[in-house]
C-alpha cells in the first residue's frame, strides 16, 4: 500500500473524526473503503470516495460515512501554470470560513433561509502532510450526497427549470454578501481579504493555462469565420467582432482580467465556476429538478456576480432556450436576490437601502460584465459538446504539455462544425444584448 493510500485510509478517517464537530474525536472508524472512480476524475483534483464505519466512545451513535475526498493532482510545474495552489487553498476557505459566516447570519437574523447551498463538509485542510506527499495540499472531504438521490443534470443543455433552479440557488448565496455590506457587518472585510487573488493578469503575470485556452477557443472562433465571411451579414455583428479582434484577439485574457474589476455596489463573494460540472440536482417524482447543492469553489473571488450567470446561461442553454426565456432566468435571480435580502434585513421590499440592488441598475452591470460569460464559452463549449474520446486527447494534452501543437490542434477541430455553429449563436445573442458595447 503506497503512503498516499495509507493516509487516506487510515491517518484522514481519524483526522475526520477529530475535525468535524459532529462526530466525537474519541470514537472509533473500522471497515474503510477506498475506491476512486474514473468518471470522476477532473482535470486538477482526484476525486476518492470514502466510507467507513463509525462509533462515538458511548457507543450512542453508530453509523456509516459515504463521503467523497477531493485532492490536487499533478507535478509541481502543472500546479504552478494552473495556479492550483491558489485555487485549491481558496476553495478550503470558503468551505471552512466563509460558508459558515453566512450560515450563521442566516440563522442569527431569524431570515428562514436554510443556507444549504453545498454538501456537508467533514474535513477541510490546506498545507504540508509529509505522510501523504512532499507537495504541498489540500484535503477537502464531503458528503457523498448521490445516495439521497442528487445526480448531474444534462451533459450539455439544461431545461428551463435547472436553469431557473440554478438562478434562485446562486441569487440566496451572493445576497450574504450584500446583506452584510448593508448591515455594515465587519466581518465581511475580512472574509474578503482572506481570499487569495486569483487574477487573469497580476504584475506583468498572467494565469498561463488560460492564457493558453483562452486564446485557442478566441482563435477557433475567428479561424471559422475568416472561413466563412458571410456570417457577418448583419452590420452591427460585424463592427462587434471586429472591435473585439482589435483590442482583444492577441490578448483575451486581459478581456477577462478587465470584467474583474471591483464594483462597490455589486461586487461579491462568487462561486467563480458555477456551471452544470459543478452542481448536483435532485428530482421530484415527475423529473422536475426541486433542490440543487453546488461545489467547486476553487476559483472563487471578490467580483462581479455575473460571473456566476453568464457562464452557466450560455453554456447550457440551446438557442431556442436562450430566445425563449434569456431575461426570464436573469429576472428570476434578481427577484430572488431582492427576497434573500428582505428576508435577512428584515426591511420592507420598498426601502431606500435595497435601491443600489432594483432590477435597472442590475440589468446595467450585467450587461457590462456578461462577456465573462461569452469568452469562458469560447473555450469551454467546445469541450462539452465533443465526442468521449477527442474530450480524452485534451485533457491528455492539457495535463501533458498546454503549450502543445497537439493540444492546439485537437481544441481547433474538436466537435466539428457544429460547435462552430453553436459558438456563433452565442456571439450573435451577446451582439444583440449589446454585450460587446464594452470593447468598442
Amino acid at each position: 500500500m503506497d503512503n498516499k493510500t495509507m493516509f487516506l485510509t487510515n491517518e484522514l478517517p481519524r483526522r475526520i473524526l477529530m475535525y468535524s464537530p459532529e462526530l466525537d474525536g474519541e470514537g472509533t472508524f473500522s471497515d474503510v473503503k477506498l475506491t476512486t472512480p474514473d468518471h470522476l476524475d477532473g482535470f486538477m483534483s482526484t476525486i476518492h470516495k470514502l466510507s467507513f464505519k463509525y462509533e462515538n466512545k458511548d457507543k450512542s451513535d453508530s453509523r456509516t460515512l459515504n463521503l467523497m475526498v477531493k485532492v490536487m493532482k499533478g507535478s509541481d510545474e502543472f500546479r504552478e501554470s494552473s495556479m492550483s495552489k491558489t485555487q485549491f487553498t481558496n476553495e478550503i476557505y470558503i468551505y471552512t470560513k466563509v460558508l459558515p459566516v453566512f450560515q450563521e447570519l442566516l440563522e442569527s437574523t431569524g431570515s428562514g433561509l436554510a443556507g444549504d447551498w453545498c454538501p456537508k463538509v467533514y474535513y477541510g485542510e490546506a498545507g504540508r502532510f509529509p505522510t501523504y506527499s512532499d507537495q504541498y495540499e489540500t484535503i477537502l472531504v464531503m458528503e457523498d450526497i448521490s445516495p439521497y438521490g442528487y445526480i448531474a443534470g444534462p451533459r450539455l443543455n439544461l431545461e428551463e427549470d435547472h436553469l431557473r433552479l440554478m438562478a434562485r440557488h446562486i441569487a440566496s448565496f451572493h445576497a450574504c454578501t450584500y446583506a452584510m455590506r448593508i448591515r455594515k457587518d465587519k466581518r465581511l472585510a475580512e472574509l474578503i481579504e482572506g481570499i487569495a487573488p486569483l487574477d487573469f493578469v497580476s504584475g506583468g503575470k498572467t494565469f498561463t493555462s488560460y492564457d493558453v485556452l483562452l486564446r485557442l477557443g478566441a482563435n477557433r472562433l475567428y479561424q471559422y469565420l475568416d472561413a466563412h465571411p458571410e456570417q457577418l451579414d448583419d452590420e452591427g455583428f460585424r463592427q462587434d467582432i471586429e472591435n473585439m479582434r482589435r483590442r482583444y484577439e492577441a490578448t483575451p485574457i486581459q478581456l477577462m482580467q478587465d470584467l474583474l474589476r471591483k464594483d462597490e455596489v455589486f461586487s461579491v463573494i462568487l462561486h467563480g465556476d458555477y456551471n452544470r460540472n459543478n452542481v448536483l440536482f435532485r428530482m421530484d417524482g415527475s423529473g422536475k429538478p426541486i433542490e440543487l447543492k453546488m461545489f467547486d469553489f476553487q476559483e472563487n473571488r471578490f467580483a462581479t456576480p455575473v460571473i456566476d450567470l453568464a457562464f452557466f446561461m450560455y453554456m447550457s442553454m440551446p438557442e431556442d432556450l436562450r430566445e425563449r426565456c434569456w431575461d426570464e432566468v436573469v429576472l428570476e435571480y434578481h427577484t430572488t436576490l431582492l427576497d434573500s435580502l428582505v428576508a435577512i434585513l428584515k426591511i420592507p421590499r420598498e426601502d431606500s437601502l435595497l435601491d443600489p440592488y432594483r432590477l435597472e441598475p442590475f440589468l446595467e452591470h450585467f450587461k457590462r460584465h456578461a462577456m465573462y460569460g461569452v469568452i469562458v464559452t469560447l473555450h469551454f463549449l467546445p469541450w462539452m459538446m465533443c465526442p468521449e474520446e477527442e474530450c480524452e486527447q485534451l485533457s491528455y494534452h492539457f495535463a501533458r504539455d498546454i503549450h502543445s501543437d497537439e493540444l492546439a490542434h485537437w481544441t481547433m477541430v474538436c466537435g466539428g462544425e457544429e460547435v462552430d455553429k453553436r459558438l456563433l449563436g452565442v456571439l450573435r445573442h451577446a451582439s444583440r444584448k449589446g454585450y460587446f458595447d464594452i470593447v468598442k
